[in-house]
């Protein structure tokens, strides 16, 4: 009896700790798009996945770069590119990114209270930077259009007003020392959000 009591509890502890495991790996694919990053003539992949284990909802971004072998390598992966979706408290202005390949450069585009955002990442020395920052924000009295361009040093704002046809064009010049990249983005958000 003291045998079957053992061997209950130790089959019960396994089944336990293998269902833990099993869920560590729940992410489910949302978007794929393939396209050249690395500049090698071969069409990488970005896997745009979310976790529907966790009520948060994390969305995980993964490049991998197509090797001369055929195979493809893992090139980045990250849960913390993107903010949650959190389905969970129901007043999510998140809406899913859209991820894609334009001249050799990751392009995200993504919209977070009601203001929608184009960044254009360049894969250089291993790392992914962010070379500019496109945004559109609009309300009941103007539109504004933000260029930010990281390699020129410069952020244009065209601003349209509401009836208007006359546009207002500022153009200023920024320092950037050094270019954000995918895995220190979310550091650098709030500096781009101006």
């Amino acid at each position: 009896m003291k045998k079957t009591f053992i061997f209950l509890s130790l089959f019960l502890a396994t089944q336990i700790f293998a269902q833990q495991q099993g869920n560590k790996n729940s992410f489910t694919l949302i978007k794929q798009t393939i396209g050249d990053l690395n500049k090698d003539g071969l069409q990488d992949k970005i896997i745009l996945s979310e976790d529907i284990s966790n009520a948060k909802r994390p969305l995980r971004l993964q490049i991998f770069f197509l090797g001369s072998d055929r195979k493809f390598k893992s090139a980045f992966s990250s849960t913390e590119v993107f903010e949650p979706q959190n389905h969970e408290e129901g007043n999510n202005s998140n809406r899913i990114p859209d991820i894609r390949v334009e001249n050799n450069n990751l392009v995200i585009s993504k919209e977070t209270n009601g203001e929608k955002q184009e960044q254009t990442f360049r894969h250089n020395k291993g790392k992914f930077e962010l070379i500019s920052v496109f945004k559109i924000k609009s309300d009941e009295n103007a539109t504004i259009e933000t260029k930010t361009d990281l390699i020129a040093g410069t952020i244009t704002e065209i601003t349209k007003k509401t009836g208007s046809k006359k546009l207002k064009k500022n153009q200023r010049e920024i320092t950037v020392n050094t270019l954000p990249t995918l895995d220190n983005i979310k550091s650098f958000s709030a500096e781009f959000s101006q």
